[in-house]
């Protein structure tokens, strides 16, 4: 088969902290029973080797599976590694690399967490006075990532600090969140570990000037090539919807980096003619096995991109591969 189904998974964790929950998070035992199922089903590989042709290759052999994970969440190292190591399954952690060990803030966390704490309503006045708008508590999530700004984040995340929650109290109560440095040295020992980066920030890269994803994307490598490996990583793009949280300056200023493997969050399958720069994957959501982890799993093998994504990708297409003319 010529086919690769890549997986993105968040936070593998016993217990939702309020920072994550509602975010996807999946039980231990229930990642276990996932990757139980999706071993008879299909070959789970690393990306390189589909990706440079080492997997895949020959008629009746069945499609190919990769598992990649996005934030750096401190469950990879602590549940989801030690899951993956006892089935021999290797595995991608894409960090947003100034959140390693608890350093910076992740706004999404912090707003997250208010809501779930009660404190929706507040949030909604703190970021309504902020960007001048009139967005309900439901509606902020999606709000902010729609009008994603640095500036006004910054601001938003200090005023939360001053009136719903101190920054102490946050990181008393939620951290540990994400890897530490520590945590990076031993899992780099796996033979089935990989990272890559996720930016420094998790912005929305298509609310940034050209300088600023420079900034974020290069920023990541830093530390990337102080803390990992001194080579070019795998990038993952946060939010990873194409033309609505990035366009094709990521794309391009990632690849001027000499970045090759760029990942998207949009679903879809990958065939062998995909391009290394805009990589299909698939998240993987509660709800997505309300149906169970078999009807789960078989879905895969049919999990097409939509028809918007597909002619925004053709989009995306035309306008890289003009530029590299």
């Amino acid at each position: 088969m010529n086919t690769c189904v890549v997986l993105l998974f968040h936070s593998i964790a016993r217990q939702e902290v309020m920072s994550l929950k509602g975010l996807g998070n999946i039980h231990p035992e229930q990642f276990e029973a996932i990757l139980v199922a999706l071993k008879k089903r299909f070959d789970i590989v690393t990306l390189q080797d589909f990706f440079g042709g080492a997997a895949g290759e020959g008629a009746g052999q069945r499609p190919c599976i990769a598992i990649t994970f996005d934030d750096g969440s401190k469950s990879y190292a602590a549940e989801a590694v030690p899951v993956m190591e006892s089935l021999d399954i290797p595995s991608v952690c894409f960090l947003i690399t100034s959140c390693i060990g608890d350093e910076s803030i992740y706004w999404r966390y912090l707003y997250n967490y208010c809501i779930n704490i009660g404190q929706g309503n507040t949030l909604a006045d703190i970021i309504n006075k902020e960007y001048q708008s009139a967005a309900s508590e439901a509606e902020i999530i999606s709000f902010t990532r729609r009008h994603f700004d640095r500036g006004k984040t910054r601001r938003i995340v200090n005023t939360v600090f001053r009136h719903i929650v101190s920054e102490d109290e946050y990181r008393r109560t939620e951290a540990p969140l994400f890897l530490s440095e520590d945590d990076i040295a031993l899992l780099k020992k796996s033979p089935l570990v990989t990272f890559g980066v996720h930016t420094e920030t998790h912005p929305v890269m298509s609310k940034l000037s050209d300088c600023e994803l420079a900034d974020e994307i290069s920023g990541s490598m830093d530390f990337y090539r102080k803390n990992i490996h001194d080579g070019i990583p795998m990038f993952s793009i946060p939010f990873g919807r194409l033309y609505k949280d990035y366009d094709e300056r990521t794309v391009n200023i990632a690849r001027r980096f000499s970045v090759e493997y760029i990942f998207s969050a949009y679903g879809g399958l990958n065939g062998r003619e995909q391009a290394t720069w805009n990589i299909r994957r698939i998240p993987v959501a509660g709800e997505m096995l309300s149906g169970g982890i078999d009807a789960f799993v078989n879905s895969l093998e049919h999990a097409d991109v939509t028809d918007e994504y597909k002619t925004y990708e053709q989009r995306l297409h035309h306008a890289v591969s003009s530029l590299s003319l």
